[in-house]
């Protein structure tokens, strides 16, 4: 498990910590700014071995000036001095506490480090007061920026800085940022250099993952202790850049069950403990008999895609139920796929035939939006009690009465994208995004049904109150028909699976399809839906090994 924390459970962390089990939150600091110093110096090693210096001789000879001569010493993220200049830009909260830990650490190690206090020293207390001082008085060059004061010193320091790092504002943040520190962020997201946040980029709600204001651009977050939700929002995802977590020193069982998480990051040892190998008397059926009821004219594709992932994902048999007209073009199309026709003039009777039998059922891709297709649909979803996946023109036609997939038989999986969960509870797709957690919530509340929100960092919410985040994936899956294929996935998953495992297993997949996609191509565009589903059974084997999808 890879728990994930709102705003007030980390504060709760940390009062729990160092209230009940006496870390002084001295210590803390001092952990998460140590553990980002080991961080940023694997940065600036990698950045040494990839980058030829043209300060060969300067750097020689600070190496050969720098007082101690280190060991190196298993784990040791690099090798010291640092050859890096890095600029340190600090606000007068614990966050600015953070970033003189890691100027102090960096110092320390070699590298030519500044600090830019945004305010001034005298509104520097408690623990943040302590490490103030200490950077200070081992001598760190140290600069105050208080409000009124010009921002040229820090423009042209960064104009030479290798790094910058962002300890300005952390999860505790909860208004917009106005005047001067606004200013301070835009000179740094202006910046050439590698910007890197500590906990989480200054201006970023740590619990919606919206801007307040303005908010940092960085390249890389290094987060303490845990995960913070609101960097798991694609909004979130774009400012925090890549994630690093470090620990605070303390074991976090017997916190965590104190203060609890609000959610939990998909983890690819999970999912492919999912995956047990089959025995060698499985037949078609018993692997798994999907009906996948969709397309339309001039929309089949979503249907060929759909049954085509649920093929590939380990379905033994699959089915497409369809329009007559569709079914006609489909069938000189297909060859491993069935299929069946739903008769606008008997709609339940020739539903009722084709359910028959099936395991699972995934509706809606393609499948239209008329009042035939609105029949079949109410009479699938609401009706048959077995799992249904809904998606796409599904899902449209519950728009305005989401209360009554509350009311269906058997087991629902809503698979919209936020334009579709906006139209099914009533408001803009771009309200959906600005708070993704509670739109998704509200969703499970109104239908109780699991809700994955599809996007970067999509979402799966249960009736059963868990949150699972997914944290693979790249833009390359942002293709038309992309949903059709994880529909097909999460069908065929649910033939062995629980409704939350094919959910998870489902989205991870995919995810990681568009991952190892782009490894293979090294682009991050230019993926067809259609290419997913043949890299699937890999990613299954690997999963089911424990190795590395990627790896492969």
């Amino acid at each position: 498990m890879i728990p994930v924390l709102t705003r007030a459970q980390m504060r709760a962390f940390d009062k729990y910590a160092i209230e009940t089990c006496h870390v002084p939150g001295v210590v803390l600091m001092e952990n998460a700014g140590r553990g980002a110093a080991d961080v940023l110096s694997a940065m600036i090693e990698a950045r040494r071995r990839h980058t030829p210096s043209r300060e060969t001789d300067a750097i020689s000879a600070r190496a050969r000036s720098f007082p101690v001569r280190h060991v190196q010493s298993p784990g040791q993220p690099a090798t010291y001095p640092l050859e890096a200049r890095v600029v340190v830009v600090c606000g007068t909260g614990n966050n600015g506490g953070d970033g003189f830990v890691v100027a102090r650490h960096l110092y320390a190690r070699g590298a030519e480090v500044e600090v830019y206090l945004a305010g001034k020293s005298e509104k520097v207390m408690g623990d943040a007061r302590i490490n103030h001082d200490a950077y200070i008085d081992l001598g760190g060059r140290f600069f105050e920026l208080p409000e009124g004061a010009g921002l040229g010193p820090l423009h042209t320091a960064l104009t030479r800085a290798d790094f910058v790092i962002d300890a300005l504002f952390g999860t505790g943040l909860d208004r917009p940022i106005t005047g001067h520190l606004a200013d301070v962020i835009a000179v740094l997201n202006d910046a050439a250099a590698r910007c890197v946040a500590l906990d989480i980029p200054s201006g970023l709600d740590a619990d919606s993952g919206a801007p307040l204001g303005i908010a940092v651009r960085a390249d890389d977050t290094v987060t303490f202790g845990h995960l913070k939700i609101g960097m798991l929002t694609p909004e979130g995802a774009r400012l925090a850049g890549n994630v690093h977590v470090v620990d605070l020193g303390v074991p976090d069982p017997p916190i965590l069950t104190h203060v609890g998480f609000v959610a939990e990051v998909i983890r690819r040892e999970t999912v492919g403990s999912y995956f047990a190998p089959r025995e060698a008397s499985v037949h078609k059926h018993k692997a798994g008999d999907v009906l996948v009821i969709a397309g339309s004219p001039g929309k089949l594709g979503a249907s060929l895609l759909t049954a085509r992932a649920a093929m590939r994902a380990g379905a033994g048999l699959v089915t497409i139920g369809t329009w007559p007209e569709a079914a006609t073009s489909l069938e000189s199309r297909v060859v491993e796929v069935m299929t069946t026709r739903i008769d606008p003039t008997r709609i339940g009777p020739s539903l009722d035939a084709a359910l028959a039998g099936r395991r699972t059922v995934a509706i809606g891709p393609g499948f239209g939006l008329g009042p035939e297709a609105r029949a079949a649909v109410d009479h699938v979803v609401l009706g048959w009690d077995g799992f249904k996946v809904v998606d796409a023109d599904a899902i449209t036609h519950f728009a305005g009465r989401p209360e009554s997939l509350a009311k269906a038989k058997g087991r629902l999986v809503l698979t919209p994208h936020p334009g579709e969960l906006g139209r099914l509870l009533g408001r803009s797709g771009a309200a959906i995004e600005q708070d993704r957690f509670g739109a998704v919530r509200e969703a499970v509340g109104r239908t109780n049904a699991t809700v994955i929100l599809k996007g970067a960092r999509t979402i799966i919410a249960t009736p059963e109150g868990r949150l699972f985040i997914c944290m693979a994936g790249n833009p390359a899956l942002a293709t038309a028909g992309s949903g059709d294929v994880l529909t097909g996935l999460i069908a065929a998953f649910a033939c062995s699976m629980s409704a939350d495992e094919a959910a998870c297993a489902g989205v991870l997949v995919h995810a990681l399809a568009g991952d190892l996609w782009r490894a293979r191509t090294g682009c991050d565009r230019g993926l067809f839906a259609g290419e997913i589903p043949d890299l699937v059974p890999q990613i299954l084997a690997a999963l089911a090994r424990g190795a590395d999808p990627l790896a492969s």
